[in-house]
């Protein structure tokens, strides 16, 4: 790599210094072209990493837009079970109810035990669910565990040598 050193004096000769073994040369007309900036392997590397790093990113958030998506459905899918319950008509037909005569008041308590009834099975049928997954992953980590303490590192030197010899 040389380095060149222009003389202040205005004369035609400038110094070079390349790589330790410094001459004099006659100076060009036309102004040198400085070296191409090399790229600093730092800057490289960083550049690597957030390339790297927002591929990650994206791929995160798309594996979590997913999830929300999944879950989404499984509220849908909540609502549509206790759906077939409830009436169309909201909450403002079941507050002109109450103000109805006694019978139909009857028939409208009737209806709103009949909508926590099914609520309930709902959530109970949730709850078995969520039970379901809590137990399963309960399994799944303590089988991981167990593989992790069952390995031969935990063993005597000798056992190890074995296991990885054989």
């Amino acid at each position: 790599m040389a380095l060149f050193v222009r003389a202040l004096d205005g004369n035609e000769w400038e110094v070079c210094n390349d790589d330790g073994f410094i001459y004099k040369r006659r100076r060009r007309r036309r102004p040198l072209l400085e070296e191409a900036p090399q790229t600093d392997p730092t800057e490289e590397l960083k550049r690597q990493q957030r390339s790297r790093k927002k591929r990650c990113l994206l791929a995160i958030r798309e594996k979590y837009q997913r999830e929300i998506e999944q879950w989404e459905e499984l509220s849908a899918a909540l609502l549509r079970l206790t759906a077939p319950t409830t009436t169309a008509t909201g909450a403002g037909s079941a507050y002109h109810a109450l103000v109805l005569p006694t019978p139909q008041c009857a028939s409208t308590a009737d209806d709103l035990l009949a909508q926590v009834e099914a609520q309930e099975t709902a959530f109970r049928k949730v709850s078995d669910l969520c039970d379901l997954v809590d137990s399963f992953c309960e399994a799944r980590e303590e089988a991981m565990i167990r593989s992790l303490f069952d390995s031969p590192i935990w063993g005597s030197p000798r056992k190890l040598m074995r296991s990885l010899c054989s």
